[in-house]
């Protein structure tokens, strides 16, 4: 039986058409783990990045989502002066930031309260304390899939301890860590997906201008996450032309001046914006400048110093919203 094994092995031949589409799928796999190494390691400029390459096979454009099933609900933490956002649909769960390191138990326990017991997805917006400070312990107490953070150049990057050891339980817990790209869509599940709208450069001298600023799109409700953006950062979102209007913006940067300039106020058009901020900040967040050019255009503030955790709930077309302190505070309709 070998020998016969043998004699058929001989007299089959690969055919020229075969080894042709061999040698093509080789050099695709071994192009497309070139652009994978360069989006998140060497960052060579002139290079395609897979979401060119995905946009010239006629994918990335649009997510593929068209029907919108049962309602989503968006949560912003009362984590003091700091940033949390739980993104929670039928089937996934997304955690944008977690607070200072002392947030990290009141974080956890708002997780088991709403009986979440792993996390799909994690934004780490920017290495700052008030975003990522508490962000070692969860990712050591909880299941994590994937962590998407900014890519910052060498001389930018701090020697934090919240941020080394934030590194050390990515590597540790079997984490997927990467570096979030401008133009990725994660699809969510229930017509939910969210995509990434910054960084959009890797020049940039504020820290607080890297970081990860996404749109969720739920039916016809959206939220802007905007982690501490600037200016500098807003004006280059609307520079890529792939910004749209937003029911819900959370305000840049705990609403300082620094950020929420004119024209992107004036682009984004939100009905809402959420402060997340504490009640008698040094800083003193949120600015009466960011207050007034709200005001300007019409949009309603909800702030976590006054409300606590806040609440959205969409089924697509509708928005209601909760607080911690007061229930119910409004419902609406999607334009």
């Amino acid at each position: 039986m070998g020998r016969n094994q043998y004699q058929r092995g001989k007299d089959e031949r690969i055919s020229p058409k075969a080894a042709l589409t061999t040698v093509l799928i080789a050099i695709a796999a071994v192009f497309m783990t070139f652009v994978l190494i360069n989006d998140n390691v060497l960052h060579l400029e002139g290079f395609p990045t897979t979401k060119d390459v995905l946009k010239a096979l006629g994918f990335g454009e649009q997510p593929n989502v068209q029907t919108v099933e049962g309602e989503i609900s968006v949560y912003f933490v009362d984590v003091g002066q700091g940033d949390c956002e739980l993104i929670v649909t039928p089937d996934y769960t997304v955690m944008i930031d977690c607070g200072e390191r002392d947030k990290h138990d009141d974080v956890l326990r708002y997780l088991g309260y709403l009986g979440i017991e792993k996390l799909d997805y994690i934004i780490a917006t920017h290495p700052h304390s008030d975003h990522i400070g508490g962000m070692a312990d969860i990712l050591r107490e909880i299941p994590v899939k994937r962590l998407l953070m900014p890519y910052i150049p060498d001389d930018m990057l701090p020697d934090t301890a919240c941020y080394n050891k934030m590194l050390e339980e990515i590597a540790d817990n079997n984490v997927v860590g990467s570096y979030a790209n401008a133009g990725e869509q994660i699809y969510l599940g229930a017509g939910t997906y969210l995509e990434i709208l910054a960084p959009v450069s890797d020049d940039y001298d504020n820290l607080n201008d890297y970081s990860i600023a996404a749109r969720l799109v739920h039916g016809e409700n959206s939220f802007l996450f905007t982690g501490d953006i600037e200016k500098s950062a807003e004006l280059d979102i609307l520079e890529t032309g792939a910004f749209k209007e937003t029911d819900v913006l959370k305000a840049a940067h705990h609403g300082s001046s620094s950020s929420s300039c004119e024209d992107f106020l004036n682009a984004v058009k939100p009905k809402y914006a959420v402060i997340c901020a504490a009640e008698g900040n040094s800083y003193g967040h949120p600015h009466r400048e960011t207050l007034k050019s709200l005001e300007k255009i019409d949009c309603e503030v909800i702030m976590t110093m006054e409300e606590g955790s806040i609440q959205f709930v969409s089924d697509g077309e509708t928005l209601k919203i909760y607080s911690a302190e007061r229930g119910c505070l409004t419902e609406s309709e999607a334009a």
